[in-house]
């Protein structure tokens, strides 16, 4: 291995609200796909935040990766994670899952984009309606 590079997580597994995860956490506060939690050729014991809406803390601080030790405590947003539990008694694979998980960024989904446009518009809208009505007349040369 180079030196610098970061080991390869012999066993990897993807927490998360989605049935796709292999480890399944139905919780509000948990993402779809959370985070990655892991065992490094070294013996490491790793978690890694992908992307999570709520973070991932560990004993009180957020983290996007970190190296876990006996009796740290972890949170998924305010889940608290079992993770030594897990990681000893891992689900079975179900798919790939003893290779290391491929990271992805995640596509903005069309119901965002919808909404984030109708918020941009309302935005221009009630700017404009402020000026028309608030401003307009107090502007010498403007006022009919």
């Amino acid at each position: 291995m180079a030196k610098g590079s970061s080991p390869i997580p012999k066993r990897s597994l993807l927490i998360g609200r989605s049935s796709a995860c292999d480890v399944v956490i139905d919780h509000p506060e948990v993402s779809g796909r959370h985070a990655i939690l892991s065992i490094t050729p070294d013996g490491v014991y790793e978690i890694q935040d992908i992307g999570s809406k709520n973070g991932i803390y560990v004993n009180g601080e957020r983290v996007i990766k970190k190296a876990l030790q006996e009796g740290d405590k972890v949170l998924l947003g305010s889940y608290e994670l079992d993770w030594l539990t897990i990681l000893k008694n891992p689900p079975a694979s179900t798919g790939g899952s003893d290779s290391p998980t491929r990271v992805t960024r995640v596509p903005f989904q069309g119901k965002n984009v919808l909404r984030t446009v109708l918020f941009v518009i309302a935005a221009v809208v009630a700017v404009f309606l402020l000026l028309w009505f608030v401003v307009r007349p107090f502007m010498p040369g403007l006022a009919e």
